[in-house]
């Protein structure tokens, strides 16, 4: 199977091109009591993912509403490293309102605490902070629930095997993929015949996560599955495996990007935790516009998700959920 994978630049192109046929409008800004045409810049947590790229066509469908503009400014890897210097530099522009999913919950609160003081405000989207009070809503999907479904999708696939099960996840200090580790944790207990060898991280990193599955699978023989907590992670655990023709492991993971989409038709993914990132998106851009025109927010939102099988991929509850750096038609 060819691996899928988008360029930070080309993911970027696509998704501004996206953005455009989604139609955005030019507005003149101003968080002053107008009910319309603000500026509004987007974060997403890295370029080259087609979840961020849904989540902005939600953005951008609330946003059209008011005639408001969306500028997409996007990190080449999902680390505040690369995040906060574009968050300093779309500062310095002046948006009414910046929506972000921080790569880190900790290392973005100072520099959007930069923002408020400014009079910029701030919606979280996806991801959240240790501490969100700055922050005039909170949008994401309820990643531990989504976890929970995760271990029971992979206790029902597994249909009653023993063995070890390893978990991949993305970095510390994530609070979405912290959070789907610990419900899948939770979820895991129900079956004590699987032995939970816990949690390493790749750093987002695909090499890394196939060095992590090669080296489990040869110390631990008896691994039955794997749970992936993000994309590059499936796909390292993908080409671990494959390297070692060994089909005995089942892998869980949350991808329903277009690379994860084919390793459910290839069979080398047997399910994947589909959240609903267009969903997402439009409720951080209405909280957003709710907060500059001083209608009622919601505090905090939580979105659902779906499990996406070789059986159910077809059919329509999950096909309109599927990652795209194509906006659905208005």
């Amino acid at each position: 199977m060819r691996m899928l994978r988008w360029s930070a630049t080309a993911a970027a192109a696509l998704l501004l091109t996206s953005l455009a046929a989604c139609g955005a409008d030019s507005g003149n800004g101003g968080g002053d009591g107008k009910t319309g045409a603000f500026k509004i810049a987007l974060i997403p947590g890295v370029a080259n993912d087609a979840y961020y790229g849904s989540v902005a066509c939600g953005v951008q469908a609330a946003a059209k509403a008011t005639g408001s503009t969306v500028d997409v400014q996007a990190p080449k890897t999902f680390s505040p490293t690369d995040q906060i210097p574009i968050l300093q530099a779309v500062i310095a522009k002046k948006p009414d309102v910046i929506i972000i999913a921080p790569t880190d919950s900790k290392a973005l609160y100072a520099p959007l605490k930069q923002a408020t003081t400014q009079g910029i405000k701030v919606v979280l989207v996806d991801t959240t902070l240790e501490d969100p009070s700055i922050a005039e809503a909170e949008v994401s999907s309820d990643n531990i629930e989504a976890g929970k479904t995760a271990a029971a999708k992979l206790i029902e696939l597994l249909g009653g095997k023993s063995g070890s099960v390893l978990t991949v996840n993305l970095s510390a200090g994530v609070t979405t993929t912290d959070d789907r580790f610990k419900g899948f944790a939770e979820g895991l207990k129900a079956t004590p015949a699987l032995k939970d060898l816990g949690q390493q991280y790749s750093n987002n990193s695909v090499q890394t996560a196939s060095s992590i599955v090669s080296s489990t699978v040869a110390a631990h023989p008896d691994l039955v599955g794997i749970f992936s907590t993000a994309a590059f992670n499936t796909e390292g655990a993908v080409a671990a495996l494959r390297a070692r023709k060994d089909n005995n492991v089942t892998i869980v993971g949350f991808d329903a990007n277009p690379p994860g989409v084919k390793q459910i038709q290839d069979g080398e993914v047997a399910a994947q935790v589909v959240l609903k990132p267009y969903d997402e998106g439009v409720s951080a851009g209405e909280q957003a516009i709710n907060a500059l025109t001083g209608k009622p927010v919601t505090k905090k939102i939580s979105t659902g998700a779906v499990v996406a099988t070789k059986d159910n991929l077809n059919s329509p509850e999950v096909q309109k959920y599927l990652y795209s750096f194509t906006c659905p038609a208005a």
